[in-house]
């Protein structure tokens, strides 16, 4: 009875599922010779609503920011259960707090990388830090922006500032997740711990830094042990795919660091791990109402303004089709 009250909610969402850009669509605009001609292609779209006043191929970014408010505008309306779209909002919250934390550091102007996505509360977390008050934000955001730039202020290195704003992140997240009570969303978040764990471990190894500092950039509350990832930092990539093959990510470990020795880069690996989690999402599709489709749409939509970047950045540098091909994730039509 307690996931009749998404039915509405969910009900207009499988309305929007049906304006998604699918594989067709995303390779139409692959396509297209000049960016252009792509961003026109967007006016035959859901995104020609927000292409009033558009002067240049360069603006795109603002097509695809207010799109991304246009998304959030809704989801808040629409979906009766806030901390579920928070569970997703948040990474924008922290991604402005990390940028507002290191203009600070290093005395900087960086308003023009904040994503507004709530522009509200984006002004009510840059007042709270400002005046360096927190009362206005939630407990858990006024600790982490307290302890990263105390800690910054110590090591001297933004690359703190990072580490310990994403932990506290994930942190929120499962905290709303598990609130929510809903074992897939939990597992969403636990999923995405993990995987970025496993990129955090092999960026580690890459730089050659010790197991204190594997253990310190580790985020808590994934599935697979954190013992387990530390005791993988001086094996060989082999081995740690085999003494991680018994976890879900098995078979993406194995097929995405086939090559990795080689050159040492993950972007095959980083996008199994984001088409593992769509595939994850896509799951969804069978659950009549709940809150399980509301994530799946936002992760698809988000996703979908990813790409339509990729191509349009690859678009004005005049980046070959097929290597812009080879950069965008599944999609979730």
């Amino acid at each position: 009875m307690e996931n009749e009250k998404y039915a509405e909610a969910v009900s207009r969402i499988r309305a929007m599922e049906t304006k998604l850009f699918d594989e067709s669509m995303l390779n139409k605009l692959i396509e297209i010779p000049s960016p252009e001609e792509a961003v026109k292609f967007l006016q035959e779209t859901e995104y020609a609503s927000e292409m009033q006043n558009i002067m240049k191929v360069q603006d795109y970014e603002i097509i695809l920011s207010k799109e991304l408010k246009k998304l959030y505008d809704f989801l808040y309306k629409a979906v009766p259960d806030k901390d579920l779209v928070d569970i997703m909002e948040l990474k924008y919250d922290y991604h402005n707090i990390k940028t507002l934390l290191k203009a600070k550091a290093l005395n900087k102007n960086y308003d023009y990388l904040l994503i507004k996505v709530k522009p509200d509360y984006t002004d009510k977390i840059v007042s709270s830090m400002q005046s360096d008050n927190y009362r206005d934000i939630p407990k858990i955001m006024g600790e982490a922006i307290q302890k990263s730039y105390s800690e910054f202020l110590t090591a001297k290195d933004p690359q703190v500032i990072d580490i310990i704003i994403d932990s506290y992140m994930y942190k929120h997240m499962l905290i709303k997740a598990e609130k929510l009570g809903d074992s897939f969303i939990t597992d969403f978040v636990k999923l995405n711990i993990d995987l970025t764990n496993i990129k955090t471990l092999l960026r580690v190894k890459n730089q050659n830094r010790n197991r204190d500092f594997l253990s310190m950039v580790l985020i808590s509350g994934g599935k697979v042990d954190k013992d387990i990832l530390l005791s993988c930092l001086n094996e060989s990539i082999e081995n740690i795919v085999n003494k991680l093959m018994f976890t879900d990510y098995g078979n993406i470990l194995k097929m995405g660091l086939k090559d990795y020795g080689k050159d040492k880069k993950l972007n095959k690996f980083e996008k199994l791990c984001d088409n593992y989690t769509m595939d994850y999402l896509k799951k969804s599709r069978y659950i009549s109402f709940g809150p399980e489709p509301v994530l799946a749409y936002i992760y698809g939509k988000e996703n979908e303004i990813k790409s339509i970047r990729i191509i349009l950045v690859g678009k004005i540098n005049k980046v070959p089709a097929n290597i812009i091909r080879e950069r965008l994730r599944e999609a979730y039509v």
